[in-house]
């Protein structure tokens, strides 16, 4: 699992914009819980990007959206029902590196990091 930077600065912002309004939408994440994946983007440049997909995004933010995006997809891989899917987030997991927590909760510590190793467990699990 890698992303690149190469193709990950080339993504245009309102495209970027969009999925990340896809993503909050299919996870139920709420505004808090948005601005908190994205690494503490400000209230007023989320809502914009949000609601009208404007403002510029940095590559950060940008690879904190392409990890979400393998997460789901990871995960409609995983699980035919889509409820499932999207919900899996919200449930008690023992493996490491959750160990009792969500992996919603897991993921709104806000780091990179946190998004990565999802997105890794979730590889592993599906035999990437």
């Amino acid at each position: 699992m890698q992303t690149s930077k190469i193709l990950v600065n080339h993504i245009p912002d309102d495209v970027a914009w969009k999925a990340l309004e896809n993503l909050v939408d299919k996870f139920k994440f709420n505004e808090k819980e948005g601005m908190i994946l994205m690494g503490g983007l400000p209230r007023a440049s989320y809502y914009k990007g949000i609601k009208q997909h404007l403002g510029h995004l940095n590559r950060d933010t940008k690879e904190r959206i392409s990890l979400l995006l393998g997460i789901y997809k990871a995960l409609r891989i995983l699980f035919v029902d889509g409820y499932q899917a999207v919900t899996w987030i919200n449930r008690e997991n023992q493996l490491p590196p959750f160990n009792g927590m969500t992996p919603k909760a897991f993921m709104l510590e806000g780091s990179l990091m946190r998004l990565a190793d999802v997105r890794r467990f979730l590889d592993f699990w599906r035999g990437y």
